[in-house]
């Protein structure tokens, strides 16, 4: 089973700092998006937009179509949203299927690859390497975990930013437009259209 880097550090990160300690849990998963967010440079818009799309699909569903329309509505305006600069998140796709698209890392995370055996040198790399991470120096970390021959991998999820405006456009006209099942097929089409690139990020 793949091992996250960010496990360890969730546990600190809870430890030691107030900003977490809220009535309600916050879930792992969440945990892993903000420090995702922060180390692999990933587009919150992007990801809120398709968070929204997905919502939007449900409501659908569940027959409240007007909620639909809100949440469809909103992820339009992020991914329209010129002030953000979407050269920061693009990345190059070598599985991209639609050609001459941005795709824009919208989630991500960092791992251990599958064949990662612990010794006690590994341990005391993966504490050290944890550390600088919850200090903000991931550079530091990938060099901590080269040194001691850890395989670590990078997984970045991307969305093609132009066929994304577009799609959601177009269910938003379908939607005023009543036509559900057509705008639930819009909709999925951006789900679909995310792609993910697995990359090794050390090596000896």
């Amino acid at each position: 089973m793949k091992r996250l880097l960010t496990a360890a550090m969730i546990a600190s990160i809870l430890a030691t700092a107030p900003s977490l300690a809220v009535a309600e849990p916050v879930s792992d998963a969440v945990i892993a998006h903000q420090q995702a967010t922060e180390s692999l440079k990933i587009s919150q818009q992007g990801f809120t937009a398709v968070q929204d799309v997905r919502m939007a699909r449900l409501a659908i569903f569940q027959g409240v179509p007007e909620h639909a329309v809100k949440l469809t509505d909103a992820a339009a305006k992020l991914l329209a949203d010129d002030s953000a600069d979407w050269k920061i998140f693009a990345r190059t796709n070598k599985d991209a299927a639609l050609i001459g698209d941005q795709y824009i890392a919208i989630d991500g995370t960092i791992g251990i690859s599958e064949n990662f055996i612990a010794t006690p040198a590994k341990q005391e790399a993966l504490k050290k390497a944890n550390e600088q991470l919850t200090k903000g120096d991931q550079k530091g970390a990938l060099e901590t975990l080269r040194l001691a021959d850890i395989a670590v991998t990078q997984k970045l999820y991307l969305l093609p930013l132009k066929h994304a405006q577009k799609v959601v456009a177009d269910a938003q006209k379908l939607l005023s437009e009543k036509k559900y099942y057509e705008a639930n097929l819009a909709l999925k089409a951006v789900e679909d259209s995310v792609t993910i690139n697995n990359n090794s990020i050390t090596a000896n």
